[in-house]
């Protein structure tokens, strides 16, 4: 996809700048300079699609992708744990009953349910 990028980019700049005027030396300097750059960033393009062949690439990017999938989760788990607390705080449970709750959360799997549960109701309101 970025190949055909970018010879639409430079067939489009290549019409709008050929329509200058240019002395013949000028011109000969410019497509010189443009085949150079073209060169360069097709020599990247190829160099950059051939580590995707790389075993140890892909096994890299595999990895960097669970990595970025469970961030994505503890982050998810952290608001909704952020949102369970401030719900308590605002209900007018004490401190005291809200400490004991998320011991009781950390300790008992039914209690991990039922609060679920819990918030799945409310949200599916």
């Amino acid at each position: 996809m970025r190949i055909i990028k970018l010879h639409s980019g430079l067939f489009n700049y290549l019409r709008k700048e050929l329509k200058i005027k240019r002395t013949f030396p000028k011109l000969i300097k410019f497509l010189l300079t443009i085949v150079k750059a073209y060169c360069n960033e097709l020599f990247k393009l190829y160099k950059e699609s051939f580590k995707y062949l790389d075993p140890e690439f892909q096994k890299q990017k595999k990895q960097y992708e669970q990595y970025n999938k469970l961030r994505a989760d503890l982050q998810r788990a952290l608001k909704l744990l952020q949102f369970i607390d401030v719900k308590l705080a605002k209900s007018g449970v004490g401190r005291q009953v809200r400490r004991q709750f998320w011991r009781d959360f950390y300790r008992d799997g039914q209690v991990r349910k039922e609060t679920f549960d819990d918030l799945l109701k409310e949200i599916g309101r």
